[in-house]
């Protein structure tokens, strides 16, 4: 059985696998559902041949490459010869599609790579020296990346025409997905140092701009905020400098062909800072740039070393927004996300925060626990307060040592035990307050240029985890905690950003690696965490959505969506997070904000982690009742339909004056349907079209009880017409198949 198998497996991998013409010098990546052609041109330039749909046979190169024009082609001065030439295959550097393109040469549209040379030139021309296929994807040394991937990569290795310093280029296919991952690692092997500017992920030339561009801007409380612009002529980018992912702009964009129903998605597994362009050239095509920001970047290599950039994962739809949006969940959920648990039963959480704040004692948090069973609490989660002298956001940060005169950790452990629950706490490992031990020991922890006043925001300094040094103080002081108490659960904050990039554990010199410094020890705390504690979930936040990233996602399963409780604000956000990130990961919670009721707000979050942050003993019987009715929904279906199933958007909130998503169980017996409005609407027509259904199936809902097919439900819909709907009125309606 298993050679029959292995004998399967290898005969699609020959079928749909990286080949290489060497007659036509082309590549071709395909899983059999989309293409991805490369040529390497006669002067060693990788050139974009196409990347769409399923194309079987590109044909003769000849009118494909060079930009599709005949007889045009860049002039050179050869100058041992003396004499002017052009290069061969139509190659014009000016306005060829490629994948790598030169710097400080005649292509002025944009480089992914800018290095600058002892001899001050910033000129970089890599040319094609040699290839391999690998199986699989290849993980990255330093950097989270993509994990147990059924697919290839393309590994390209190309020389700089006039210094000795390599581009490594890989570029994967995944098999059962149609996910495309790129990124670079830069080698030097010159006897002197180089410094990198300029360190992108990728390169992506389209033969067109009649594009939509859709980015995610927003600040705290009003994370991706849902915009869409035309790509217009020339230069256009979005981007973050403050030293995380996020608020300010997400990584995650998309292009919309106007023409089709082509849309191509674009994301990093990356926590810092980004730029994302896109150039209109002045023959209709677009490049499109994406990487680690170069805003203050700065890397030196000495002879023999590398440097390796993020990978950028593009999703390809030739059907629309929705497949797009699917090809991420499923790569974030099979390949990103490596909790040892993420497979298994999630428990409903309840969090401290907005019920009593760092306002409590024992016997308040024991109540506390008491009153939150009843709503069917099994996960209770101690925000922040419980360290220190952390009385206020003033103190405590980086004393990460019980305050046994305000709590009995372990009495509230044994209580949650009591009640069936598991227990979490909160920290926020990045940050510290002045007025602390560890700031009174340790003033260079914190970054910053210390012969000037220091700028502090919400209280707090920024720790400098550049350092090992400050990255192993916190992780001892986080053990001492997780060794003695049966911690399930970490919430790991992060609520200020980075403005003094300045370390003064390094040179001036090095100042220019500070902020990608910080990420990779973000994620060096990280891994040897989960890799000590593999049980317990870590659940990200950044002052809520502040850093709602891939490379969050590889260590966290989940992220705090954000700190606005405003349910109709959270219409938007949650909608709009999920057309890049599966439901699964956006931590979503009912809370005690009084627009809506708790029914509404609580079937909002079951499109999310599901959880509860307020005053439990404050709830009626009647509110009560209808947590608890959400939460039997939750127990029931959550993990076969929302966690592992299909997700569609049927009704965008940022274009219509409803929201609706729903999903639907792999085996497509099972489907949940959230809908709402947001002004009032009284008597109209209303034919909510569902998605995804087996057209042939019969599935009854719990609207009506009524019985229809799928195809019913796919072609007509649900008939909303006869409700009158309020402001913000909402319907969970569940489809069973018969």
């Amino acid at each position: 059985m298993n050679m029959d198998m292995n004998y399967f497996i290898n005969l699609l991998k020959e079928v749909f696998m990286i080949k290489y013409d060497e007659t036509k010098r082309v590549f071709h990546l395909t899983n059999g559902s989309i293409s991805y052609y490369i040529y390497v041109n006669s002067v060693g330039v990788l050139e974009t041949l196409y990347f769409g749909e399923h194309l079987e046979d590109i044909g003769e190169v000849a009118g494909i490459a060079g930009a599709n024009i005949d007889n045009c082609s860049t002039q050179y001065f050869d100058k041992k010869e003396g004499v002017e030439k052009s290069f061969d295959d139509n190659y014009k550097a000016t306005y060829a599609r490629k994948e790598v393109s030169s710097h400080a040469l005649i292509d002025k549209r944009g480089a992914p790579i800018i290095i600058e040379k002892k001899n001050g030139s910033y000129e970089t021309d890599f040319r094609f020296s040699s290839y391999k296929i690998i199986d699989g994807v290849p993980s990255l040394k330093t950097l989270p990346s993509i994990r147990n991937a059924d697919g290839s990569t393309l590994e390209v290795t190309l020389k700089d025409v006039n210094y000795d310093v390599e581009l490594i280029y890989r570029i994967s296919i995944l098999d059962k997905n149609d996910i495309i991952i790129k990124n670079f690692e830069i080698i030097n092997h010159e006897k002197d140092d180089i410094t990198i500017k300029r360190a992108y992920s990728m390169e992506l030339d389209l033969p067109s701009c009649h594009y939509d561009f859709t980015h995610f801007r927003g600040r705290w409380s009003k994370e991706r905020d849902k915009k869409t612009n035309e790509v217009m002529d020339g230069y256009q980018a979005v981007s973050s400098n403050y030293g995380r992912s996020s608020h300010e702009e997400n990584p995650f964009v998309y292009l919309e062909n106007k023409d089709n129903n082509e849309v191509i998605g674009f994301n990093l597994i990356y926590s810092s800072n980004f730029t994302f362009s896109l150039f209109s050239d002045y023959m209709g095509g677009l490049r499109v740039l994406y990487g680690i920001n170069d805003e203050d970047f700065s890397w030196k290599l000495k002879t023999d070393e590398s440097f390796e950039t993020p990978q950028a994962v593009i999703s390809y739809s030739y059907q629309g927004v929705d497949k797009m949006s699917q090809n991420f969940h499923k790569v974030i959920k099979e390949n990103i996300i490596g909790y040892k648990k993420e497979k298994e039963y999630k428990p409903i959480l309840f969090n401290s925060w907005e019920g009593c704040y760092m306002d409590f004692d024992t016997e308040k948090i024991l109540s506390f626990v008491d009153a939150s069973k009843k709503i069917g609490a099994e996960l209770f989660v101690l925000d922040d307060g419980w360290f220190s002298n952390r009385d206020t956001d003033y103190t405590g940060l980086g004393d990460w040592w019980i305050n046994e005169k305000k709590i009995d950790l372990q009495k509230v452990i044994d209580q949650c035990h009591k009640n069936k629950m598991k227990f979490g706490i909160w920290y926020e490992p990045e940050m510290v307050n002045p007025g602390t031990e560890l700031f009174k020991k340790h003033p260079e922890y914190a970054l910053g240029n210390y012969q000037d006043k220091m700028i502090i925001s919400r209280h707090q300094f920024h720790l400098d985890f550049t350092s090992d040094e400050v990255i192993e103080n916190i992780f001892n002081q986080m053990v001492d905690v997780l060794d003695k108490y049966a911690v399930d659960y970490v919430k790991w904050d992060y609520n200020r950003v980075v403005y003094e990039h300045m370390s003064t554990f390094l040179s001036n010199e090095e100042q220019g690696r500070v902020y990608h410094l910080l990420a990779l020890g973000y994620y060096k705390l990280l891994d040897k965490l989960t890799k000590k504690y593999p049980d317990i979930m870590f659940e990200g936040c950044a002052s809520g959505g502040g850093r709602f990233d891939l490379g969050t996602l590889y260590y966290c399963p989940q992220i705090w969506c954000s700190d606005e409780s405003d349910p109709v604000q959270r219409f938007f956000i949650q909608y709009n997070t999920s057309l890049g990130y599966p439901l699964s990961t956006i931590g979503s919670h009912a809370n005690n904000n009084n627009l809506t009721s708790y029914k509404i707000k609580a079937e909002l979050a079951l499109f999310g982690t599901y959880g509860y942050e307020m005053n439990p003993k404050l709830l009626t019987e009647d509110e009560i009742n209808e947590l608890n009715e959400v939460a039997d929904v939750y127990k029931k279906y959550h993990k076969e339909v929302i966690e592992e199933g299909t997700l569609y958007h049927l009704c965008d909130p940022n274009k219509s004056n409803y929201m609706s998503m729903m999903a639907v169980s792999s085996n497509k017996n099972t489907a949940i349907v959230f809908f709402t409005n947001l002004l009032k609407e009284l008597d109209q027509y209303r034919f909510l079209k569902l998605k995804g259904l087996d057209p042939n199936k019969y599935y009854r809902n719990n609207l009506d009880s009524r019985v229809y097919s799928g195809d019913y439900y796919m072609k007509i819909g649900l008939n909303l017409s006869r409700f009158w709907l309020w402001e913000f009125n909402s319907k969970l309606i569940i489809l069973n198949a018969i």
